[in-house]
């Protein structure tokens, strides 16, 4: 679960890389399954959490994997597989466990699926759902010209100024004075701000309650997504979905308990 490829564990434990892949699948917990939740350590005290998912195909059909984790800790709580692209179905399963263990939510930080918000208002109403500012920039980049505006000589004066409305600023108020004085000294990028206009708000919604300490991106569990998906690449492929499945439950396991 270190990253190391099956040659290289065949190596080490002198045994084939099959043998090695073999001894990997023995360590699978056969009750896990693609459908199932899977909780980890639920804290007693978790104000703030984070959610995402991730999308697999595996012989050609989709599957997303929906993760909360704990913003103190950093450590993933509960996590779910199932198939088809990201729905609402995975986030009402986490939020409606944490629901019935009376974990009291004050913050959810993620991005902005339809679906994740839908279910944060039935299981969650009363949190802060803190739109990442960082998924709010990727799009603003996009409407910008992705990386053919990189390579502009205007993109070091101007990539500085958008970063500065969604992430320079304590509270939306001085941020939306700031946007619109922008929009005038550069009208040209009107479809960037545009995002902007529609998705501030959602990017400063930490200032309701700054006591809280509400993180403005999701970063932490982007960067968990992807060690996932590099330790995957090292199993070479799975399968079928509850190898998948077993097999990234068997590295949270090994990484966080």
């Amino acid at each position: 679960m270190d990253g190391s490829s099956l040659r290289r564990l065949g190596d080490r434990w002198q045994v084939s890389h099959m043998t090695a892949w073999r001894r990997i699948q023995r360590l699978q917990d056969n009750n896990i399954r693609t459908g199932k939740l899977i909780i980890l350590d639920l804290p007693k005290i978790c104000p703030l959490i984070y959610l995402d998912a991730k999308h697999f195909v595996i012989h050609r059909k989709p599957f997303t994997l929906y993760v909360a984790m704990d913003v103190k800790s950093k450590k993933p709580i509960a996590w779910i597989f199932l198939p088809r692209y990201e729905l609402r179905d995975g986030y009402d399963s986490i939020l409606n466990l944490l629901r019935s263990k009376n974990l009291e939510i004050k913050g959810i930080i993620s991005d902005g699926h339809r679906g994740l918000r839908a279910s944060i208002v039935d299981y969650y109403p009363e949190a802060i759902h803190q739109r990442c500012a960082a998924h709010v920039l990727q799009e603003v980049y996009r409407k910008l010209g992705g990386r053919r505006f990189t390579k502009t000589i205007i993109a070091q004066e101007v990539w500085p100024v958008m970063r500065k409305i969604v992430l320079g600023f304590d509270n939306y108020f001085s941020a939306r004075m700031y946007l619109g004085k922008m929009k005038i000294k550069y009208p040209i990028y009107h479809k960037a701000f545009k995002v902007l206009d529609k998705q501030l708000k959602y990017t400063y919604q930490f200032e309701k309650n700054k006591s809280l300490s509400i993180p403005k991106t999701s970063n932490q569990i982007e960067n968990f997504m992807g060690f996932l998906e590099q330790r995957l690449k090292t199993m070479r492929g799975t399968k079928t979905p509850d190898t998948t499945i077993r097999i990234i439950t068997s590295i949270i396991l090994t990484k966080f308990k």
